[in-house]
């Protein structure tokens, strides 16, 4: 039997780099651009940015910073940071491999990978967005969870007592939130919500990819954190959806998924 593992380095509990987000960084410091390194490493550009916005949250400082475009047009570097973060991980990874390497020579593992194999978790929700816990207002049956992303924005999720009890929730807690593309409904840029706990985030459309019956929106809020959306055709080609121009998008409450690592 081989043993293998993965090296992540984290930060204050927070997931930041593993082998898959160091070749991202590396191929948008090749490329100085998202879209281009997400395709040389195989990932979606929804995923390139998810990856991007969960690294610059837990990391604590930025790693890659944007530049605005014009004559000679945009584009991506990666920062001090994560020139340093690269670096830091190579190193490590090294004696990762030799620690894999004289664990395994010890004595048989089988037991122990198949029982953490059982503890992997994936989601079918396409968003996930990274924040901290702001404040808690409890009611008589749910409580109402303000956290604000690593983007900036503020949010405002829905959850019952035993919820916020069980992830022990409180004010400076990091947290992260799962939303089904389903549950993000694209407005009018100059939309006004009514309801006080509604979730109104304004950005600009990176990506739409038209089906037969639905088109898949992705948008880039101001901070960096992306949102992807699905809804009718006949609902896109009425909000005139496009590339790099305004959008904005309403997300209920009581349809967001908190979780804690």
């Amino acid at each position: 039997m081989k043993l293998e593992g993965q090296f992540w380095i984290t930060h204050n509990g927070n997931d930041v780099a593993g082998e898959g987000r160091i070749a991202l960084l590396r191929a948008i410091d090749n490329t100085g651009s998202i879209s281009q390194a997400a395709k040389a490493v195989g990932i979606s550009y929804k995923f390139a940015w998810d990856s991007i916005d969960a690294m610059n949250g837990a990391s604590g400082s930025p790693l890659v910073q944007r530049s605005a475009g014009g004559k000679g047009g945009g584009g991506t570097q990666l920062t001090e940071a994560g020139h340093a973060l690269i670096a830091a991980y190579l190193r490590y990874q090294q004696e990762h491999a030799l620690f894999l390497q004289r664990l395994g020579d010890a004595e048989d593992v089988s037991t122990l990978l198949e029982f953490m194999e059982r503890l992997r978790m994936k989601t079918s929700a396409r968003n996930l967005l990274f924040g901290t816990v702001v404040a808690i207002q409890n009611g008589e049956v749910n409580d109402l969870v303000e956290f604000q992303l690593n983007s900036g924005d503020r949010l405002t999720a829905s959850i019952t007592h035993d919820s916020t009890a069980r992830l022990q929730l409180q004010p400076g807690v990091a947290m992260h939130a799962l939303l089904k593309a389903s549950w993000v409904q694209l407005v009018a840029v100059d939309y006004r919500s009514e309801e006080p706990s509604d979730n109104l985030l304004r950005g600009e459309v990176r990506q739409v990819t038209r089906g037969s019956a639905e088109t898949e929106v992705s948008m880039e809020l101001p901070g960096g954190a992306t949102l992807v959306a699905v809804l009718s055709n006949a609902q896109a080609d009425g909000l005139q959806l496009s590339v790099d121009k305004p959008a904005a998008a309403l997300v209920k409450a009581a349809h967001m998924i908190l979780g804690r690592f």
